[in-house]
């Protein structure tokens, strides 16, 4: 890939690939975990303005890495995505099983979504 600096990885080889590309192209200093944070946060982001056909919700780190809050349009809480049952951050989940991270996303987001 040409440019990876907005590319939201999937897993941890993707991950990996990313961190590799960044620190070779001006980000020396860059994380693993860094680059992990960022693309969960970044792919519920995207999640969030495909299941409303535009950027209306906004997703960032309540807790870091532990509780996503989604704000709406108004600044308003809609609510918060954690990750799956026995998993205390969302790097720990995604590391595990990164399908069954983002499925558990997908099915936040559903129920806000859902509920508006």
């Amino acid at each position: 890939m040409n440019n990876m600096l907005n590319y939201i990885p999937d897993d941890m080889n993707e991950v990996e690939t990313k961190l590799y590309w960044m620190k070779a192209h001006g980000y020396p200093d860059i994380t693993a975990q860094e680059v992990l944070e960022k693309g969960i946060l970044d792919g519920t982001q995207y999640m969030l303005d495909e299941a409303l056909d535009d950027s209306y919700w906004t997703a960032l780190w309540k807790e870091n890495d532990q509780q996503i809050l989604v704000r709406g349009a108004l600044g308003e809480e809609v609510g918060i995505i954690t990750p799956r049952e026995k998993h205390t951050t969302f790097s720990e989940d995604f590391k595990e099983s990164a399908p069954f991270t983002w499925e558990n996303i997908a099915q936040q987001i559903a129920k806000f979504v859902g509920g508006n």
